[in-house]
């Protein structure tokens, strides 16, 4: 053993803490990286390229099967090769896939091939998510782990500034200047792609090494006895019934939102939209919404630790599901001040950080025990799955009812938050920072 390394549970950790600060903060930018290309990027794209929501909605859906199976995919990054072998390969991957996209956009049939190169960067981004899970789990000293946590959220969240709000606004000024779309998108990937080769570089270079390769085949019945483990451990939870629901259930108003969203932002007027330049989201979703959300995330979190999940847990849920009713006053009065639209996303992104801290918490206190980690990405794929299921329609819900009726189906539906939330057994010390003497 060397000298900068300890042994915990028979797995040597390192302790060498001054390079984590070089690649935590890159590989977290670049874990968030993904979602947001797939999840918020393509509306926009597809939205530009001419498509309609319904077609845009239940496309980029699939992009959330991979993230599904990312148990299953997992155990894939477990039993072979290292974490650090698979974080170079997936990246790669993903450059390679933004290459394609970028090559793709000027062809007669480049929906077909931009939804299998965003298939495989969505696969890719699953494989990539756990095995820096499992890095950082390896690396990351238990007494440590607190100080990197605001590190990693920051960085997470900062990629939508990286992977939205900046190339939007390339791409918009790029639509003015060329009078044309598809240059523009080609152009975005182009960048996108070149600054995911420079993370893959960077990573090959910076990420540590493994001192020892645990290899977990797949047909090795590991996999069968960890989801027994956790099954088992599951079921015998109090109330788990009520948990698998919440876990299901609680953000299906929000998957519905989010899909609708920019869409209603970017379109324009004769469609019922606010007709914003992809500059001007860039701003309003991008950036100015991503601040507010990471104000929120922070402080929710800050509130938790200090007084438990149980003191606000309904002041959460409701941050989280009245602003929604913003939409609605924005959809009927068709706003057409900056300001104003700025104020509506300020208040509805800043509530939707702080509700969705109650759902990290219950999360992360389900998935807790033996195997925390599997038993995690099972926690992922039904956040994945119930996603899936509230997008899959969604676009063709807005396109039959329009924006205005949409919207308040949306406000109201958040009653379902408030039902699944009502029933999960929760205590005085959920989420609370245990204080030591």
């Amino acid at each position: 053993m060397n000298d900068g390394q300890q042994i915990r549970k028979g797995v040597p950790i390192t302790s060498q803490w001054s390079s984590h600060w070089l690649w935590i903060p890159t590989l977290y930018l670049t874990r968030g990286l993904p979602y947001v290309i797939l999840l918020m990027t393509s509306l926009v794209y597809y939205n530009r390229m001419g498509l309609s929501n319904g077609a845009i909605t239940l496309t980029t859906s699939w992009f959330f099967l991979p993230f599904i199976l990312r148990p299953l995919l997992g155990r894939i990054v477990v039993g072979y090769e290292s974490k650090r072998f698979w974080i170079v390969l997936t990246e790669c991957v993903m450059a390679l896939s933004l290459v394609a996209s970028a090559l793709s956009v000027r062809l007669d049939n480049w929906f077909s091939y931009s939804v299998a190169a965003f298939m495989v960067i969505a696969i890719a981004a699953a494989l990539h998510d756990v095995a820096i899970e499992r890095l950082y789990n390896r690396e990351a000293l238990l007494l440590k782990r607190p100080a990197f946590f605001g590190l990693r959220a920051v960085s997470y969240l900062f990629s939508i500034i990286v992977g939205m709000a900046i190339p939007i606004t390339l791409a918009g000024n790029l639509e003015v200047i060329n009078r044309t779309v598809r240059p523009a998108w080609a152009t975005l990937f182009w960048a996108l792609a070149v600054l995911m080769i420079a993370l893959t570089l960077l990573h090959a270079l910076i990420l540590p090494k493994a001192v020892i390769r645990a290899k977990l085949p797949i047909w090795s019945g590991v996999t069968r006895q960890w989801w027994h483990d956790v099954t088992a451990a599951f079921i015998r939870r109090p109330h788990y019934v009520a948990n698998l629901v919440f876990l299901f259930c609680f953000l299906i108003p929000e998957g519905m939102f989010i899909r609708v969203a920019p869409l209603f932002l970017i379109d324009p007027g004769s469609n019922g939209g606010l007709a914003l330049s992809p500059q001007e989201l860039g701003l309003v979703q991008g950036t100015v919404g991503t601040f507010a959300f990471i104000a929120g995330c922070g402080l929710g979190i800050s509130l938790v630790r200090r007084d438990g999940l149980q003191r606000w847990l309904w002041p959460f849920v409701m941050t989280l599901t009245l602003p929604k009713f913003l939409f609605v006053y924005l959809s009927y009065y068709f706003v057409s001040t900056l300001s104003i639209i700025n104020i509506c996303i300020i208040i509805d992104y800043f509530g939707a950080g702080l509700g969705l801290t109650t759902y990290i918490v219950w999360l992360g206190f389900c998935t807790k025990g033996k195997h925390s980690t599997f038993t995690y990405s099972l926690g992922t794929a039904i956040t994945a799955f119930s996603m899936v299921m509230s997008g899959w329609f969604t676009g063709f819900l807005q396109e039959y009812v329009g924006y205005r009726k949409f919207f308040l189906m949306v406000a109201i539906s958040g009653i379902i938050s408030f039902i699944v939330a009502y029933f999960i057994p929760i205590t005085k010390n959920i989420g609370k920072r245990e204080r030591t003497i």
